[in-house]
């Protein structure tokens, strides 16, 4: 479990610093995670996304929220 929030981590910085890919994208947003912490912020980070029009990883305000989840797992 620790690996997979080390893993969700590393990717909403990257995501925040507008380095992810579309592939990181699809790898963390589609997959659904037993922990409820994880499984909320991909669901923040989904809904986020759903009425931009720039892809996900290049959307300022995606980039934005994944600073401030990534900040929450922080403290």
């Amino acid at each position: 479990m620790q690996e997979t929030r080390n893993a969700f981590g590393t990717f909403l910085r990257s995501l925040a610093e507008g380095m992810a890919t579309q592939q990181d994208w699809r790898r963390f947003t589609i997959a659904h995670y037993h922990d409820p912490t994880l499984e909320a912020a991909r669901i923040e980070l989904v809904r986020a996304s759903q009425h931009e029009s720039e892809m996900p990883t290049e959307s300022s305000k995606v980039q934005d929220l994944a600073s401030e989840i990534d900040r929450r797992f922080s403290s």
